[in-house]
């Protein structure tokens, strides 16, 4: 019997997609006669425009993709929460997912996650920089912010993260209205999650990928354990990432952005593993993102070193 069409499954959100890009990357070029796809839900974009996996990626609501592509092919999803290395904090999301799908513990070939923007997205994202620098004073950089991550909800006026990865509302606002006084401040966030309070950025709607541009045309990042940083890595545009109950070797890139994590003990939640043990870590957690004066006072004096030392 022939040899049945591979076909990776990459489910989650819009990071662990960016994260498994080089790891796919790496199977197409090992494996550039065989007949293999990907199934992207929901952010199938991410890889349009890269030409080693634009046309091998599909959208599992494409009307008929089971019938005429699915139902003769093994799917594999992979995993990497359930790699040991990665709950163990030895392997980052891009390591366990090459682990995963390339069968290797040899990361030494592994590129890092790239993104390609059309020129069309590239100019529309200088008219929004722009735009945002009229509004703003004009000021020389710009950094775009992202303080609320994708488990974070809003339950009448109050954003609140179970996960402890986003910054809290007030830690945001202290930090944000420093920020300004220096930088032309765009806001990454849902408009559920516009402050009223928040006068000190430029807000907008758009999809993943005029983010992506937007975050490629600023001079900087500012962001927690969510896309945004994925996509700053992807663009080699340098950045503080502050980090909440998730370890930074697990979910972002420590040899290249500057690290912020409160002071204190936390828990690893297996996600994926145990069901209810990764809440009961969450509850351990809870303040991992809560804080104090003095420490917003701090992030904001690191981020400003590290924006003299790497934006020119």
């Amino acid at each position: 019997m022939p040899t049945k069409r591979k076909v990776f499954y990459i489910d989650g959100g819009a990071g662990r997609v960016i994260a498994a890009i080089p790891a796919l990357e790496k199977y197409a070029k090992k494996h550039p006669d065989e007949d293999w796809g990907v199934l992207i839900g929901g952010w199938d974009s991410l890889v349009w425009g890269n030409h080693l996996l634009q046309d091998r990626t599909y959208n599992p609501d494409t009307k008929g993709i089971f019938d005429l592509y699915l139902k003769d092919s093994n799917i594999i999803t992979p995993e990497p929460y359930r790699v040991n290395g990665y709950f163990n904090q030895k392997l980052s999301l891009v390591e366990a997912f090459d682990e995963e799908i390339n069968e290797t513990e040899d990361h030494s070939d592994l590129a890092v996650p790239k993104l390609v923007l059309s020129k069309a997205e590239e100019k529309t994202a200088a008219n929004v920089i722009a735009d945002a620098k009229a509004q703003q004073g004009d000021k020389k950089i710009t950094v775009v912010i992202q303080p609320f991550g994708r488990s974070a909800r809003v339950d009448r006026n109050d954003i609140i993260d179970d996960s402890s990865r986003s910054l809290e509302p007030k830690a945001y606002l202290s930090l944000v209205k420093k920020l300004s006084t220096k930088y032309n401040m765009i806001l990454f966030a849902e408009n559920q999650f516009f402050l009223p309070e928040d006068t000190y950025t430029f807000k907008l709607q758009t999809d993943l990928r005029g983010w992506a541009a937007i975050i490629e045309g600023a001079d900087y990042f500012v962001g927690c354990d969510s896309v945004g940083q994925h996509m700053a890595r992807a663009f080699d545009k340098p950045g503080t990432v502050v980090v909440g109950s998730t370890f930074a070797i697990n979910t972002t890139y420590p040899d290249f952005f500057q690290i912020y994590e409160k002071p204190g003990q936390k828990k690893y939640s297996p996600i994926r593993i145990c069901g209810l043990d990764s809440h009961l870590a969450d509850r351990y957690n809870d303040t991992c993102m809560e804080l104090s004066d003095s420490q917003v006072d701090e992030l904001f004096n690191l981020i400003v070193k590290d924006i003299e030392k790497k934006v020119k």
